[in-house]
């Protein structure tokens, strides 16, 4: 039986770097990512070295962690690896020279480049990095042969709250960019995609993506799309949550309901998402099913509870009489305000 090496301390990184195991040497490239204060230089050294291993998954990990660590000195090695023979580690190289870059403009030449997995990485570079020139530089990529470039820059675009893009985006609802279109366009506030995510409603892998965005924009149909799946019964618990938190974000009272049923359900999945939502949108309704989870968590996680609480308290006696049991039980400080 394959068992994995135990995530080893600082030195033993170190150590490890050098080492003939290629799993021992894995570990390092990934401990070596976050050092102990001070040490930074020694763990980059490794980090360097580690670039050059054999193994593409270790140069990934290294250079994800001279990303992290490194300076424009680290430039040369990185833009080595855009021709690495291993995709990822080509991706890596770019994510980690985006950080280092003070000015990323070279960004740009890696959107017309002819492998797919560049130009993807570009895209997501570009608007976090670059932001105030994405949107000129992302829309022509809605046409990109590679739907997932595509995709990527409908979602950059809805990121980027690119309002100059709504029609671009809506041009996409017929085509293979139907979903990531109609959730970019609900992150500008324009239900022309309400359709597009109604139906992924029902697909399992995009139903928690097409849920939340209908929180954003969702009409009388997506409303009553979103309540129906908040009520199915072998639906997950995470996705009814989400169901019942989009419908109190568009004001609907059935969300209430669906949330008090996911914080009472036995299972805990989806539990901290409910909690969370209470909180952030102000569910004072919510208050008594938050209190009984402080006396028996159920899987509730303390602190998203604390902080559900914390936001209600101001407006609601129950809610601060329960907060201040709670840092009782589990000695919370008071959120700084």
């Amino acid at each position: 039986m394959f068992l994995p090496p135990l995530a080893p301390n600082f030195d033993a990184a170190l150590r490890d770097a050098g080492s003939r195991d290629a799993r021992f040497r894995m570990a390092a490239a990934e401990r070596l990512a976050t050092p102990e204060p001070g040490r930074e230089d020694e763990a980059l050294k490794a980090l360097r070295r580690l670039a050059d291993d054999p193994l593409g998954p270790i140069r990934e990990a290294a250079l994800t962690g001279v990303g992290f660590l490194g300076d424009p000195s680290d430039l040369a090695l990185l833009e080595a690896r855009f021709d690495d023979g291993h995709v990822a580690v080509r991706q890596a190289a770019v994510r980690a020279a985006a950080r280092i870059e003070a000015d990323p403009s070279w960004l740009l030449p890696l959107l017309d480049d002819p492998r797919e997995e560049m130009r993807f990485q570009a895209v997501d570079a570009l608007a976090v990095h670059l932001p105030e020139l994405a949107e000129a530089h992302l829309l022509p990529l809605l046409d990109d042969p590679d739907a997932r470039v595509g995709s990527a820059a409908a979602r950059a675009l809805g990121a980027l709250e690119a309002h100059g893009a709504a029609d671009a985006l809506a041009a996409k609802l017929d085509g293979p960019l139907a979903f990531d279109a109609a959730v970019a366009l609900a992150e500008l506030g324009d239900a022309r995609g309400e359709p597009s995510l109604v139906r992924a409603l029902a697909d399992r892998q995009l139903a928690l993506d097409a849920t939340e965005a209908l929180g954003l924009v969702a009409t009388d149909a997506g409303r009553d799309a979103l309540a129906r799946t908040a009520e199915r019964f072998f639906a997950p618990l995470l996705l009814r949550a989400a169901a019942g938190a989009a419908l109190a974000r568009r004001g609907d009272a059935r969300g209430v309901a669906a949330l008090d049923r996911v914080l009472r359900a036995w299972r805990a999945d989806g539990r901290d998402y409910a909690v969370h939502a209470a909180g952030e949108l102000g569910l004072a309704d919510l208050v008594p099913a938050l209190a009984r989870l402080v006396r028996r968590l159920r899987g509730a996680d303390p602190g998203v509870l604390a902080a559900a609480l914390e936001a209600l308290a101001e407006e609601s006696e129950p809610a601060r009489e329960a907060l201040e049991r709670l840092r009782r039980r589990f000695r919370f400080e008071p959120a700084e305000s």
